[in-house]
């Protein structure tokens, strides 16, 4: 299937993904993911622990899957932020589901020729992104829990492609964080622990994924500062993302000019309806009002 992987490489580049590997599917994932969830650091994202099995397992996703296809497409390096109230970067343009999803489907097409068939994710379903995509040598797992380039470093969306192909394999690379622990020191709360994010001292859960009757930590909310959307401590401090990555940028993935200089407080005081039509193309449409609003009191309130 050499020539099937050739022709997906090929198309995946024209369609702007900046790196490509292929991981076998049965490779051993180890338990760590699931001693992470038994031991609570998934804190109330109950998915986690509803589809564990299927994570650990890809063919409960696609029987008869051989390969698993692993692509990396790059986002904003820099907070384009004008007023208080910081935002994750990869949030900051539109909906980041939506514009890779249907680069995956042409790729799907593509592969299907060759007799494929496929399943597609981009953060959307119980696949292990991070573990397959460094098993198929596109970077290496970590202190903060990310995949972190070479070229590149940790500034990317994952997205993963199972197929029933047996296509050629690549091998995995040498983890380079070494001695340095910056982004363990750099993390406001101490979430991280050598290649693990406990979630339940994670500023980005607090104020992203956090369900509505959850209440934040005192020590989560002393450390907040103007965090508004999400937390980048750990990849700030990363010494790799101080390397630039190859790829370009997807225009649609820029901030518009109207959030990088919307207030906080005026994000606050906006109708549901009115901040549903404002955050209409972006991923933070999804936390919802109530919890932006949240995100932004307790902002106040620890500064």
């Amino acid at each position: 299937m050499k020539a099937a992987r050739q022709a997906v490489e090929y198309a995946a580049m024209q369609l702007g993904f900046s790196g490509m590997g292929v991981a076998p599917a049965d490779a051993d994932q180890g338990n760590c993911l699931r001693h992470w969830v038994e031991t609570g650091c998934h804190a109330d994202m109950s998915w986690m622990e509803r589809h564990l099995s299927a994570r650990e397992n890809p063919q409960l996703l696609l029987p008869g899957v051989k390969s698993i296809i692993m692509l990396t497409y790059e986002y904003p390096r820099s907070d384009a932020r004008r007023e208080s109230g910081t935002m994750a970067r990869y949030a900051q343009g539109e909906d980041y589901h939506k514009i890779i999803s249907a680069k995956l489907a042409d790729l799907d097409e593509t592969l299907s020729f060759y007799g494929g068939e496929q399943r597609c994710f981009t953060d959307s379903g119980p696949v292990s992104e991070r573990f397959f995509a460094a098993r198929a040598g596109l970077g290496w797992i970590g202190r903060n829990g990310l995949l972190v380039r070479l070229q590149g470093g940790s500034y990317c969306f994952l997205a993963g492609i199972l197929t029933t192909l047996d296509l050629p394999t690549d091998e995995p690379i040498a983890n380079h964080c070494g001695k340095c622990r910056r982004c363990e020191e750099a993390c406001p709360t101490g979430a991280l622990r050598d290649g693990s994010c406990d979630a339940r001292l994670c500023l980005a859960y607090w104020t992203i994924e956090a369900g509505e009757g959850a209440r934040m930590p005192a020590k989560v909310k002393e450390a907040l500062g103007e965090r508004m959307y999400g937390c980048d401590a750990c990849q700030e401090a990363c010494p790799w993302n101080s390397r630039e990555s190859k790829g370009r940028i997807d225009a649609r993935l820029l901030m518009p000019a109207k959030v990088a200089r919307v207030q906080a407080k005026d994000l606050a005081s906006m109708g549901d309806e009115e901040w549903q039509n404002y955050f209409a193309h972006s991923p933070v449409r999804r936390t919802g009002a109530v919890h932006l609003r949240k995100n932004i009191e307790a902002m106040h309130s620890s500064m």
